[in-house]
């Protein structure tokens, strides 16, 4: 029978002083300081476990060796293996021969023919690493040397070629990877392009990260027969309730490219801000306040919309509207009363002066919350705000409002009903300071005298829901009709003075201000259907219907209609219509039906608008479609176009095929892409693109995009 028996020893060096070590093994044999242990041996010692099939150890030089099939694990993440290992606890150093790691918390692992470690740090000789089957890696990393810090958590490997499934694709004479997430200052992985007018483009990220609660990304970037810049985004977090942002970026242009697109501006300049903070009253001014404050903003400028298009080199994600909304809203609430402050800039990117823009700068609100009194049956509430209409050129405004609503409502014929009745009452005040708009001879201070305006509506709503269960569907259908008798409306000054004379496409400068409609009875009509089947809701359409009775006849609103219908478990149906009455037509229709079946994913949307602009009819018809085919558990295709019928325009379209493993992903795609710019012919212009995309993704090193565009030229 085998005894097994077992040797506790202690370290005798000043640097593992009072670690243990303990050997065991089916067999052992001691000569002099030196106890050899076989029959599947084990070694401890601080967090480390070694196994081999022969492990010796010397008490007198505190010196491990291990030999046949050795493995060593250590903190439960790390495993290494070899045919030798050589462990010197005196000055901790380690040998090993050949030398295999593989990290759990990853899956990443590195193979050489030799490795030298002491304290932290491992030299590695020529080698390969990689995340994939290490029997037949996908992809992998051959290094001619290589070093690791344990402590740092990372790996610098030299002469670096990167094999997709044994065909060599990149070089790089140094390449420095992370083995863990945690934030530290480096370089981060390049992004390349190339373009027949703007030729190769290389763009190097520098993230910095000295301290925890902010960062730093700096995004340098050349193309070479184009121009250079440098986009940055710094990141914080300055208390727990609050983090943001801010973007800026500058790129020149060469100028003969300059001339040769004849672009409007030569340098590209702009910024964005971004934060949020959710208790700014208490932790900025010291407020012991119960209820909560918060704080918005969202700011952007660009002296034109090529900041936007040269923020990288996938231009078909830039989001190129012509305006640019930049807000900042701070609020304060409590259970009864909320106020707050609004501020709103436009800027107009299809003009080169924005200085005849109105902006909101700022409007002051204050809101008493819904109270109920008499058991539920009055509600009311109130609404005050103050807003400052301001603009550098031409005349400017502050406007305040009140909106009192007083409602009483009970149940009628054993509360089948819902009946109500509601006083709205208004009120504006204006007055207007700064001079007319200096080009505009039209345009004189007579026309911008104080006003006031005064109105009391009434409303009578009737309303009821029912619901009848079919066996395992259950229908719901909740019906309502309410009419609204405009009552008194008092004017003064320039209310009075524009009542009437501000109607759609009137040109009058100072009826930019006047936003009152005139008073009519309206009568609404509503119904809504739901249908929930074995709980689901499976259907649900709203359909409404308003008539305005005025001075000028009656007058029919338009029928609007809303459908949601999820027809079965992977087909879906949305659809919004309205009908214009006295058009006889549909002046609006949004359609969308969408297949999900895990496998197939596909989706077809038309949106169709009928407006009359100045007495005109201008109408848009744009269709989008996308569609995605899961092939297998690896290859994916997907496709996706926008197509504007009316201009005869293909705005977008994108086909391409990605691999995905647990890896790697790998993908190529092509893409056109219609895009804005500005020019010196036409204040707004375009440039339709076309690229290739390849994706080349190192699970869980990284990856990044090469682009190269096809085409440039202007519509």
């Amino acid at each position: 029978m085998r005894k097994l028996i077992s040797i506790s020893l202690f370290a005798c060096s000043a640097l593992l002083a009072g670690d243990r070590v303990e050997l065991f093994g089916l067999n052992a044999e001691t000569n002099g300081s030196v106890v050899n242990a076989y029959g599947d041996p084990v070694i401890t010692y601080q967090d480390k476990i070694v196994t081999a099939n022969r492990l010796s150890y010397d008490r007198n030089t505190s010196i491990i060796e291990a030999e046949g099939n050795v493995t060593i694990f250590q903190d439960g993440k790390n495993h290494a293996i070899s045919d030798y290992t050589k462990i010197n606890m005196d000055n901790n150093t380690r040998q090993s021969h050949p030398f295999y790691m593989i990290d759990h918390e990853n899956g990443l692992w590195v193979s050489t023919e030799q490795s030298d470690a002491c304290e932290s740090q491992i030299d590695l000789a020529s080698g390969m690493v990689s995340g994939c089957n290490s029997t037949d890696p996908l992809w992998k990393i051959r290094f001619s040397s290589a070093n690791y810090n344990t402590d740092k958590m990372w790996m610098n490997l030299y002469n670096a070629r990167l094999y997709v499934d044994d065909v060599p694709f990149f070089y790089l004479p140094y390449f420095g990877y992370p083995t863990d997430k945690t934030r530290r200052s480096g370089l981060l992985i390049p992004t390349l392009g190339y373009s027949g007018s703007e030729g190769f483009y290389y763009q190097q990220p520098i993230y910095i990260a000295p301290q925890n609660w902010w960062d730093l990304e700096l995004r340098p970037q050349i193309r070479t027969t184009r121009g250079s810049g440098l986009y940055s985004d710094f990141r914080f977090v300055d208390t727990a309730s609050s983090q943001g942002s801010i973007k800026a970026g500058y790129f020149k242009e060469q100028a003969a490219y300059a001339q040769e697109q004849d672009l409007a501006h030569i340098k590209h300049y702009g910024y964005d801000v971004n934060y949020r903070h959710t208790a700014f009253l208490q932790e900025w001014f010291g407020l012991k306040i119960e209820g909560e404050s918060g704080l918005y903003v969202k700011g952007s400028w660009m002296n034109d919309v090529d900041y936007l298009n040269l923020q990288g080199t996938d231009e078909t994600q830039n989001v190129t509207t012509s305006q640019i909304l930049s807000r900042i809203n701070g609020y304060y609430s409590d259970e009864n009363d909320y106020m707050g402050m609004y501020i709103k800039h436009y800027q107009y990117l299809d003009v080169v002066d924005n200085s005849k823009t109105i902006q909101i700068l700022p409007t002051l609100n204050y809101h008493h919350y819904l109270e109920n009194l008499l058991n539920d049956h009055l509600l009311f509430n109130a609404d005050v705000s103050l807003t400052n209409f301001y603009r550098p050129n031409g005349k400017r405004a502050v406007e305040g409002t009140l909106n009192v609503p007083l409602t009483l409502q009970t149940g009628l014929f054993d509360n089948m009903v819902d009946a109500s009745y509601t006083a709205n009452i208004n009120g504006r005040l204006i007055g207007f300071y700064g001079i007319p708009q200096s080009d505009n001879s039209n345009d004189n201070n007579e026309k911008y005298e104080a006003g006031r305006y005064t109105q009391v509506d009434h409303t009578l709503k009737l309303g009821t829901t029912l619901v009848k269960p079919y066996g395992d569907t259950t229908h719901v259908i909740a019906p309502d009709v309410s009419y609204t008798f405009a009552g008194t409306r008092k004017y003064s000054g320039y209310y009075d003075r524009y009542h009437g004379a501000c109607e759609a496409g009137n040109t009058d400068p100072a009826c930019e201000f006047y936003t009152l409609q005139d008073p009519a009875d309206t009568l609404s009509l509503g119904v809504n259907n739901y249908l929930f089947e074995h709980g689901k809701q499976r259907l649900v359409d709203r359909l409404s219907q308003n008539f305005r009775y005025d001075k000028t006849g009656n007058y029919y609103g338009e029928l609007m209609n809303e459908l949601e219908w999820q027809i079965t478990q992977a087909v879906s149906y949305y659809n919004v219509t309205a009908l214009n009455h006295d058009r006889s037509r549909i002046t609006k229709e949004l359609n969308t039906i969408r297949y999900n079946n895990n496998t197939v994913t596909a989706a077809i949307n038309h949106n169709y608008t009928d407006d009359l602009r100045n007495g005109l009819a201008v109408y848009s018809s744009y269709w989008s479609a996308d569609a995605s085919y899961k092939y297998n558990r690896y290859y994916r295709i997907f496709s996706a176009i926008a197509y504007d019928y009316r201009a005869d325009l293909m705005k977008r379209s994108e086909i391409g095929v990605m691999y995905t493993q647990r890896c790697l992903d790998f993908g190529i795609r092509y893409v056109q892409n219609i895009r804005p710019v500005l020019t010196n012919i036409s204040n707004s212009d375009s440039v339709n693109d076309s690229y290739i995309f390849i994706t080349l993704i190192l699970k869980p090193i990284g990856g990044s995009e090469f682009n190269y565009k096809i085409t440039n030229h202007q519509q």
